[in-house]
C-alpha cells in the first residue's frame, strides 16, 4: 500500500521490452536507500516489485501491467515519480493507494491561474460513480483532490507545491497519466450495487482496525 505522496522522482534507465512483458530500470536517488530485492515501490502510481539493486533499481512488468498503464509509453531519459511502500507506523498524509491502476485517462488541460494551477483529467463513461467532489484520486501516483466534476472531465486544483515536486510540471495537453480511483470509493460502488458493505470488508482492505 502507499499514500500518494511522492517521495522522490526517478528516471528510466533503460526499458527493454520482450513479447508482452518489459524489464524496467530506473536510476532513484534517495528512494534507493533502505530498499531491497523484493519490496514494492510505486512508479508513476504502479506498484512493482524490486527484482535487482545497484546504482539503480530493476522491475519486471507483465504485459497486463504495460497494457493497462502508462509504462508502456516509457522511454530512456523519462522522468517517473517515486514512493516507497508504506511502512507500519508511518504517517498517512495522503490517502491509501494500491498501486493498482484502474487505467490511463487524458490530460484536457493544465492551466495557470492566479492562485496555482488547475489540472482537468478527461474521464470515460462509468468513471464518474467513482469519482466525488472533494474526494480522493491517484494521478500517477499523486494523491490529489477532486475539485469539479463536469461533462467529460473533472479537475484538481494544484498548489505550485506539488507541480515542482512531481512529474506533473513536465505534463502538457494530451498527455496520458495513470489513475486510480479511491478504494473507498470502489468499494461504496460495489456495496450499493450489493446492497452490503460489512465491517469485515472494511477491516480485510485496511480502512478499520
Amino acid at each position: 500500500m502507499f499514500t500518494g505522496i511522492v517521495t522522490g522522482i526517478g528516471e528510466v534507465e533503460s526499458i527493454v521490452k520482450k513479447s508482452d512483458a518489459a524489464r524496467l530500470e530506473i536510476r532513484c536517488g534517495k528512494t534507493l536507500e533502505g530498499i531491497e530485492t523484493g519490496d514494492s515501490v510505486s512508479i508513476n502510481g504502479v506498484c512493482l516489485s524490486v527484482v535487482g539493486k545497484n546504482k539503480s533499481l530493476t522491475f519486471d512488468v507483465v504485459g497486463n501491467t504495460l497494457n493497462k498503464t502508462g509504462l508502456k509509453r516509457l522511454k530512456k531519459g523519462d522522468k517517473v515519480n517515486l514512493e516507497n511502500a508504506l511502512r507500519h507506523g508511518d504517517k498517512i498524509s495522503g490517502h491509501m493507494v494500491s498501486g493498482h491502476v484502474d487505467g490511463e485517462r487524458v490530460i484536457k488541460q493544465l492551466t495557470k491561474t492566479s492562485k496555482g494551477y488547475t489540472l482537468d483529467i478527461s474521464f470515460l463513461a462509468g468513471d464518474e460513480k467513482y469519482l466525488v467532489p472533494r474526494g480522493s484520486v491517484s494521478i500517477d501516483g499523486i494523491s490529489l483532490t477532486v475539485a469539479e466534476i463536469t461533462h467529460g472531465y473533472f479537475r484538481i486544483f494544484l498548489i505550485p507545491h506539488t507541480l515542482e515536486n512531481t512529474t506533473l510540471k513536465l505534463k502538457k495537453t494530451g498527455d496520458y497519466v495513470n489513475l486510480e480511483f479511491d478504494t473507498m470509493a470502489k468499494y461504496a460502488e460495489k456495496g450499493k450495487s450489493s446492497g452490503s458493505i460489512t465491517k469485515d470488508t472494511l477491516r480485510r482492505t485496511g480502512f478499520l482496525d
